[in-house]
């Protein structure tokens, strides 16, 4: 497909804002979505860019507009499509860059989903996406058609792989999985395949190589790729799963990742957050994934009646176990951090077990009042 049959599918409602000649006829070899004030790298030739202009501000001169286009003109776009904020509502200072480095500019109305434009140049590639991860979320498959479906998508046929489960806070599925791939973007020349599932999961599957997993390494706990969550500006959620050997092992990658996934939306329930299964080492982080109806549920069972910590009495002594357990059950380290006596501590932490039917001197029962603390 070339820029100038986009233009013409009427159910996108496009419109040129800028672009002449034989720029119109450049063949489309792609489509990256980004909200990165800087795209260097992340663009390839013949590629088509879909921005939501989320690195745009009102009253911004043109230095930023021009920046970003230069960009893409150094990279090889095709063209720009950019999602108009209101109708007919395009930043003149982009239009202007445009026309400067000779760069095609497209407005995308809101009705128009990025989706939908994605759809219309490559239907097949992100089809295909779409069917591998169904048939991974399906459960054992069989082993000819997950090559296959492996196959089309462009990935290896054998492993190791990497499953990457992702939502966007308050975007649908197809806000996910732009997310998503515009994370992935961000490894050049590493293959992957990224669909949605149904509920808003966008899941993709990524080869395991050695350059993948020393990248894996070095990245921050606290996310994996630079910021893709300014595609919509809400919070990016996501759980990537330990390596599986081979394809037959996709399916419980699946299950680590969607593990890791809650993990994350529990650390970090109004910010973006990546959680890898590889980072679930201690107690907290493990817990995280469990879901919260039977965290609260073992809390309530663990604890018994200080888990309503309905009376001053009851949070006292919870908050004396807290210390009791977080100084190893030393007695004398526990009294100093109260700044009580230690017979009084003695005192308490014999109404904690009698409360809760814990031995504290038994080590299965200590860890299991502090799990039932990092359930509450």
């Amino acid at each position: 497909m070339h820029v100038r049959d986009l233009l013409q599918v009427d159910s996108l409602d496009l419109t040129l804002l800028w672009g002449e000649g034989s720029l119109l006829d450049r063949e489309i070899r792609g489509v990256t979505t980004t909200d990165l004030a800087d795209p260097t790298g992340l663009v390839r030739p013949g590629e088509l860019v879909l921005s939501g202009l989320g690195w745009w501000a009102p009253g911004d001169d043109h230095t930023q507009a021009d920046r970003f286009v230069a960009a893409l003109r150094s990279a090889g776009a095709a063209a720009l499509l950019a999602a108009e904020k209101a109708p007919g509502e395009t930043p003149g200072a982009l239009v202007d860059a445009c026309r400067a480095y000779e760069t095609v500019l497209v407005a995308v109305p809101a009705r128009t989903t990025f989706r939908a434009v994605t759809e219309a140049v490559r239907p097949d590639e992100r089809r295909a996406a779409d069917e591998l991860v169904a048939l991974v979320d399906a459960g054992p498959a069989d082993g000819a058609a997950l090559d296959a479906a492996l196959r089309t998508c462009g990935l290896p046929a054998s492993g190791p792989y990497r499953v990457v489960v992702a939502t966007l806070g308050g975007a649908d599925g197809d806000g996910a999985v732009s997310a998503l791939v515009e994370g992935l973007r961000h490894s050049p020349g590493e293959p992957f395949a990224a669909g949605g599932l149904p509920g808003g999961e966008a899941v993709a599957v990524v080869p395991a190589t050695p350059e993948a997993e020393r990248r894996c390494e070095r990245t921050p706990p606290d996310g994996v790729w630079p910021a893709p969550h300014a595609l919509r500006q809400a919070p990016l959620h996501a759980g990537v799963s330990a390596p599986a050997a081979a394809a037959e092992g996709l399916g419980s990658a699946l299950e680590q990742a969607r593990y890791a996934l809650a993990a994350a939306r529990s650390e970090a329930p109004e910010g973006s957050r990546v959680v890898r299964v590889d980072d679930l080492s201690t107690m907290g982080p493990l817990f995280a994934g469990v879901p919260a109806d039977v965290r609260r549920a073992f809390s309530s069972r663990v604890l018994g009646p200080l888990a309503r910590g309905g009376s001053a009495s009851h949070r006292m002594l919870l908050e004396t176990l807290e210390v009791f357990l977080a100084q190893h059950g030393s007695w004398s380290r526990t009294a100093e951090k109260l700044r009580l006596h230690v017979n009084t501590v003695h005192y308490r932490i014999q109404r904690i077990e009698m409360l809760t039917g814990r031995d504290l001197s038994r080590l299965d029962h200590k860890l299991d009042l502090r799990a039932a603390l990092l359930c509450r």
